[in-house]
């Protein structure tokens, strides 16, 4: 009975959304009928969607790992779908290595030519349609994403010719789940837009995986983790063609096993290949190893068995981390020497030089400090960015300022658990964000900021997911401790454990967002 409940509230929801268009957007003015077959169709959207969520919740009860995946690729193919092509950052770029990937081209050829209908969809679908400061459309005359489609469909009908597409991108292990979408669409004739949301699909199949296990393996503060996998920005990125889907993916595996509650062989060696994996795409990787003090090494050993202390175990691993990251970065970068013939690829950013920049920071390291502080605060540490999509120039208002609210709730319904930590968690909790945004504002300095600026372009959220799901379970021992709850004696069980709730509630906030960014896009600022 409350699930039928649900589902008419759901229909009137539907309804009241579709008239709530036509009243503020005046959708389908003039357009007899249109109201109704547009009701229609997100009414059966809406139902096609509580119906896969009644399901998950009838036959997944006892599974939170597989409940994770599913309700992280639900909730992902909303963003898929709302995202127009090629508007998530780089996305053309990225769409180009997979297409090629998906194509069985695996060496990177700077003159390689692409089909026809791709190169008409990187033409008709150019990023940035919404204007970032304002939030408003571009001049009138100016072509809308609907205009967009038509247009492309009617270029590939006429037989239209475009500029040959070109791709700075040369990685192949981030683009091989979206290579599997793009080559099963052109085994079945797919054109290019097809392709490119069959690709959007598999990486973010791909994510949800990666997240299923790590939600599988966690033991502490899985709530703040699950908040953050299934958080408006992390479903974005992992719904569109980009290389953050896997690495985020890995990123939460990562964290994952540090707080595991068994360390074991293949789990050290799964540790270690997802380092070395994320050191390659961003040496930001770097802030997460004082992760590895929170392993769960035993602190006595077996019987019958000499076995090192549990620091000397944890100085083993962080070794063998760094030795990975080096052994596959050298491997990939000697792949990418070998297999390319781009050259030096110049930074988008005119008249910057790493190198030269690097010296200006040792050189003028007090106000390099100052710079650095005062991005961070511009920034508000990234916290209130959740809600800006595309080339971060689509702003939902609404996402930025719930975002971290939902975050601080994760953050609540952990502080038990945070409040049994030890204070060397609180340390290493702390440290991982401040080498991190050190790292990340750092390293945007050296690539994408003229050195005469007094502060650092190009931060996004994205980047400082590990931070921030720190800096939430930093929250959560606080808060514990605050509260004294350590002291509290074991009682009955919750019904609805903590990481279920913020799973339940992260899948409802994130189809809100998805819708608001669907609006945004297709209906009206």
């Amino acid at each position: 009975i409350r699930w039928l409940c649900g589902y008419f509230f759901v229909l009137l929801c539907g309804v009241g959304l579709v008239y709530y268009w036509r009243v503020a957007y005046s959708l389908g003015a003039g357009m007899p009928g249109f109201a109704a077959a547009t009701t229609l169709i997100i009414c059966g959207g809406f139902s096609a969607v509580y119906l896969l969520v009644f399901l998950a919740a009838h036959f997944l009860k006892q599974n939170l790992a597989l409940k994770t995946a599913v309700l992280v690729f639900l909730a992902g193919l909303c963003f898929v779908l709302a995202n127009p092509p090629m508007q998530a950052p780089d996305e053309t770029m990225h769409f180009l290595r997979a297409y090629a990937v998906g194509s069985g081209q695996f060496l990177f050829d700077e003159k390689q030519q692409f089909p026809n209908d791709v190169n008409l969809l990187v033409r008709d679908f150019p990023g940035a349609y919404i204007n970032g400061v304002s939030g408003e459309k571009l001049a009138p005359d100016d072509p809308t994403i609907a205009d967009a489609f038509a247009r492309y469909s009617a270029d590939k009908a006429a037989g239209a010719v475009a500029p040959g597409a070109f791709t700075p991108v040369q990685q192949l292990v981030p683009y091989f789940p979206q290579a599997l979408g793009v080559a099963v669409g052109r085994l079945f004739g797919a054109d290019a837009l097809a392709c490119m949301y069959l690709a959007r699909a598999a990486n973010l199949l791909c994510y949800a995986v990666l997240c299923g296990y790590a939600a599988a393996v966690i033991r502490r503060f899985s709530a703040v983790l699950i908040a953050l996998a299934i958080s408006p920005v992390s479903l974005f990125m992992a719904g569109s063609c980009s290389s953050d889907g896997l690495f985020m993916g890995l990123t939460w595996i990562f964290i994952a096993l540090c707080l595991s509650d068994v360390v074991t062989k293949k789990r050290l060696a799964v540790l270690a290949l997802c380092f070395g994996l994320t050191f390659h795409a961003k040496y930001t990787t770097l802030a997460l190893l004082p992760l590895l003090l929170l392993l769960p090494f035993e602190q006595k050993p077996r019987k019958g068995k000499k076995a090192l202390s549990a620091a000397a175990q944890r100085w083993g691993v962080l070794a063998v981390c760094l030795a990975a990251g080096v052994i596959i970065y050298a491997l990939l970068t000697g792949y990418t020497a070998l297999a390319s013939n781009y050259g030096r690829v110049p930074y988008a950013e005119t008249g910057v030089d790493p190198g030269r920049q690097l010296a200006f920071v040792f050189s003028n390291l007090p106000r390099y400090l100052a710079v650095l502080l005062y991005s961070v605060y511009r920034d508000k540490a990234n916290l209130f960015t959740i809600g800006n999509f595309g080339w971060m120039d689509m702003t939902v208002p609404f996402v930025s300022y719930f975002a971290p609210l939902f975050l601080l709730f994760a953050s609540g319904v952990s502080a038990l658990e945070g409040a049994r930590e030890k204070l060397r968690t609180a340390w290493v909790f702390l440290a991982t964000p401040v080498l991190m945004y050190g790292f990340t504002y750092t390293g945007m300095y050296l690539t994408s900021t003229p050195v005469s600026l007094p502060e650092i372009n190009g931060v996004q959220t994205r980047y400082l997911l590990g931070a921030l799901f720190a800096l939430f379970a930093l929250a959560s021992m606080l808060m514990g401790r605050t509260m004294a709850l350590q002291n509290l004696r074991p009682g009955l069980p919750q019904k609805t454990p903590p990481a279920w709730r913020v799973l339940h509630y992260g899948f409802c906030f994130a189809l809100v967002s998805a819708l608001l960014l669907f609006q945004a896009y297709y209906i009206g600022p």
